[in-house]
């Protein structure tokens, strides 16, 4: 009987895991969510974490329809949410520069870590980092096919000496 109990409950845990996974890695269905009022924004959260998710789990690729339109409404929600403020500086516009799929990987891993650590989402200083520490990491992927560019190997040089916080 207890080997039963220990079955079932593995069988429960890799079933979640499996579709968390699943999850992470395919966008919603954008066609039925509405943007237009503050409150279709607060209950399209959800689909922003997915969203986000679903973009720094997938390579760079510039014929994937899935992800030219995840990054519209990432970007579409993060201007539109009445729950979260980002901040596209100019140090972000300086450094992705040239790299519209870049600036994306950002804006999702912003998206991401405010919704995932909301108390810290008031700090934009704190978002920031951790945006371009996601993005950084992303980047290292050899199977999401960036190529690093000067910026991005100064960037990673300055996460490696503890100095990010400082661009």
């Amino acid at each position: 009987m207890q080997q039963k109990k220990i079955t079932f409950v593995v069988s429960i845990v890799a079933f979640i895991l499996s579709a968390s996974v699943a999850f992470a890695q395919t966008p919603p269905n954008f066609d039925l969510i509405k943007l237009e009022h503050s409150n279709d924004y607060k209950s399209a959260t959800p689909f922003a974490l997915q969203t986000a998710n679903y973009i720094l789990s997938t390579p760079l690729k510039n014929d994937n329809a899935d992800r030219t339109k995840s990054l519209q409404f990432i970007y579409k929600w993060m201007t539109g949410t009445p729950d979260f403020a980002f901040r596209l500086d100019e140090a972000a516009n300086t450094i992705f520069k040239g790299s519209s799929d870049l600036m994306g990987i950002y804006m999702a891993a912003m998206v991401k870590y405010s919704l995932e650590n909301r108390t810290e989402a008031k700090d934009p200083k704190l978002v920031k980092l951790n945006g371009l520490t996601s993005t950084l990491a992303y980047c290292e992927k050899k199977e999401n096919s960036v190529r690093m560019s000067k910026t991005l190997k100064k960037l990673m040089e300055a996460r490696d000496k503890g100095e990010l916080d400082k661009l």
